[in-house]
């Protein structure tokens, strides 16, 4: 299995829906790929509940055509975590790579809210990305006040700048990855419609070319009868 981040445009064909591992991948860290697999599957259950049967693939499509809009949040909380934690804990040989990786372990360690909130995120309970992004920065600051400490001095004002710049390098990719507008405002991404708009006009075309095909021969009957 690949270690690396795996996304995908959606494709929302009628008839076919994509879930979990299927449809994009993180990494395996967190174990989050069956968190996001089962909040995939709840999702999509309530989507379908109020249809009576799904024998019309366009009304099954045009009932869970915001799937992929509202499964955003929990998939790019378990996505961003995962990775981004992957990448704090790669050995690098870098000493600011080093001091927030550190401050990672000592952030947890405080307890509280330190280990609430990302216990919550990690879990899928608390399903947001910019509570996710706040906690990954606080880390950071975290360890700016631990390279301070106990009097700052130029060295440990570089190594604090290179630390910050290394969170950032770290979790502004993979959020660019995931989406800015789908993960922090899934309500203004736009649904994934042209599938389903041409299987719609190819239906269309098809009953305009039966009606056709049955009036002509309607026709003909009525010649030879005449005859």
């Amino acid at each position: 299995m690949q270690n690396k981040q795996v996304s995908c445009q959606p494709l929302h064909q009628p008839g076919a829906l994509l879930l979990g591992d299927a449809f994009n991948m993180r990494h395996p860290l967190t174990g989050g790929g069956m968190t996001v697999a089962l909040s995939d599957t709840r999702l999509l259950c309530e989507m379908l509940q109020p249809l009576p049967s799904f024998e019309d693939a366009i009304a099954t499509a045009h009932s869970t055509a915001e799937f992929y809009t509202k499964r955003k949040p929990i998939s790019a909380t378990i996505n961003t975590l995962a990775n981004a934690l992957y990448k704090v804990f790669c050995v690098t040989g870098s000493n600011a790579h080093e001091e927030m990786r550190q401050a990672c372990f000592d952030y947890l360690a405080k307890g509280g809210a330190c280990a609430r909130g990302p216990v919550s995120l990690l879990s899928g309970l608390n399903p947001s990305p910019s509570m996710l992004v706040m906690h990954f920065f606080s880390v950071a600051l975290f360890g700016v006040g631990r390279i301070l400490r106990p009097r700052p001095t130029f060295r440990r004002l570089y190594m604090c700048i290179a630390l910050l710049v290394v969170a950032s390098r770290i979790i502004l990719p993979i959020i660019w990855v995931e989406g800015l507008r789908a993960v922090f405002l899934p309500k203004l991404a736009p649904k994934p419609l042209n599938n389903i708009k041409r299987v719609e006009s190819l239906r269309s075309m098809g009953s305009a070319t039966a009606l056709a095909s049955s009036a002509s021969v309607g026709l003909s009957k009525v010649r030879s009868a005449l005859r």
